[in-house]
C-alpha cells in the first residue's frame, strides 16, 4: 500500500461519510437511520444503510434475552418503509453486554449484486473483528469469516469495488486507539493482507470509514490528541499496485 496524500479536516460535523472518489461529505443515509425503525428489535444506534440502485440495505444488532445479540439484515424498496423479513447474518455472538457494543457497517454493491457486512464481536474463540457478505442481495449470508482478533472491540467501515474489500477498522490489539486496514482481492471470501497501522501513533483514532475506488483507497477517522489540541478528521489516500 503506498500512501499518496494526507489532510486533517477542521470542524466536521459528526454524521459523515466518504465518496468513492474520497471526498468528506455529510452522511445522509446515517441521518435517515435515525428516523426508522428496523424490521425487528434494534440495539439503539445500530442501525446502518448501504444504498444500492433504487434499494437500502440494512444491518443492525438485536439483542437476546441472554444480553448477547444476533446480527440481522434488511432490504427496503421504498426508502424504508417497508423492509423484507430480516437475514441472519451472524448468530454465535457470546458477549452478553447486551446493546453495549459498536454498531456494524454494511456496504452493498450495484455491479456485483454483493451485501459486505463487518462488525466487531465475542466469539466463542473469542473477541475479534469479522466480516460476512451475501452473494443474492441480502436474502442469505455466507459463513462469517474473522480477520483479527484482539481485546479491543471496537467500530469498522467496509468498502469494496470489483473483487476488491476493505475493512477500516479500529485495532482491537492496540493499547492506543489506532486506525488498521484489511484487504481481501477475493470479495471478502478470505483477507490476504492486512496494513497497520494507518494512523499515527502520536494520537489515538477512532471511527473509522473507507472508500474504494478501483485500486484506490481512501481511509478517514477521528483523530483525538494525546496532549492538547482540537479534534479533527483525518483523511489519508493512498493506491494498492
Amino acid at each position: 500500500m503506498q500512501w499518496e496524500t494526507s489532510q486533517a479536516v477542521q470542524g466536521a460535523g459528526a454524521e459523515i461519510t466518504l465518496t468513492p472518489a474520497g471526498g468528506v461529505v455529510p452522511d445522509t443515509l446515517a441521518v435517515l437511520a435515525s428516523h426508522l425503525l428496523a424490521p425487528a428489535p434494534a440495539c439503539a444506534g445500530s442501525l446502518r444503510l448501504s444504498r444500492s440502485g433504487g434499494r437500502i440495505f440494512s444491518v443492525w444488532w438485536s439483542p437476546r434475552s441472554d444480553s448477547t445479540a444476533l446480527l440481522l439484515s434488511s432490504v427496503s424498496n421504498d426508502s424504508g418503509r417497508t423492509w423484507r423479513q430480516p437475514a441472519t447474518v451472524d448468530s454465535t455472538d457470546h458477549g452478553t453486554i447486551g446493546c453495549a457494543r459498536a454498531a456494524p457497517s454494511i456496504a452493498a454493491s450495484v455491479a456485483s449484486g454483493y451485501v459486505h457486512v463487518s462488525y466487531a464481536m465475542q466469539a466463542a474463540e473469542g473477541p475479534g473483528l469479522f466480516f460476512a457478505h451475501s452473494m443474492d442481495g441480502g436474502i442469505t449470508f455466507h459463513t462469517p469469516v474473522p480477520i483479527l482478533y484482539g481485546e479491543r472491540l471496537g467500530a469498522t467501515s467496509v468498502a469494496a469495488s470489483g473483487d476488491l474489500v476493505v475493512v477500516a477498522f479500529e485495532d482491537p490489539g492496540s493499547r492506543t486507539p489506532r486506525i488498521g486496514l484489511a484487504l481481501s482481492a477475493t470479495m471478502g471470501h478470505i483477507f490476504e493482507n492486512r496494513v497497520m497501522p494507518v494512523s499515527d501513533d502520536n494520537s489515538a483514532a477512532t471511527q473509522p470509514l473507507v472508500a474504494v475506488n478501483g485500486r484506490h483507497i481512501t481511509v478517514a477517522w477521528r483523530e483525538w490528541p494525546l496532549s492538547s489540541g482540537p479534534v479533527v478528521i483525518r483523511v489519508r489516500t493512498g493506491s494498492l499496485p
